[in-house]
């Protein structure tokens, strides 16, 4: 069994308006009257099954790629790359797992 998923990076290196970029692909908590209601703010990444790799990487099922693509280049992110993985499910391996096991 095969899964299809894309790596996608995007820099921000620069812009003024990087967190605010950051806050609409990711989402983020609002709070407000000093902590005392707390809001969750969705972002492009909110209701997709992802995996955040490191800073600006994230993997997405392949079929939802398109669409996050396009709303990246709706938010004038211009540095972004894009990489179609497979991952075979008999390779995947819990690494805290094997670490006992070698013990």
């Amino acid at each position: 069994m095969m899964d299809g998923k894309t790596i996608i990076s995007y820099s921000l290196g620069g812009r003024k308006d990087a967190l605010e970029i950051t806050r609409k692909i990711y989402g983020f908590k609002d709070a407000s009257n000093r902590g005392q209601y707390i809001y969750e703010r969705k972002g492009i990444l909110t209701d997709i099954q992802h995996e955040k790799l490191g800073k600006g990487v994230f993997m997405i099922s392949t079929k939802d790629a398109d669409k996050i693509i396009k709303q990246l280049v709706s938010l004038k992110i211009k540095r972004i790359k894009v990489m179609d993985v497979v991952i075979k499910k008999k390779s995947l391996r819990n690494y805290a797992t094997q670490q006992e096991k070698d013990q």
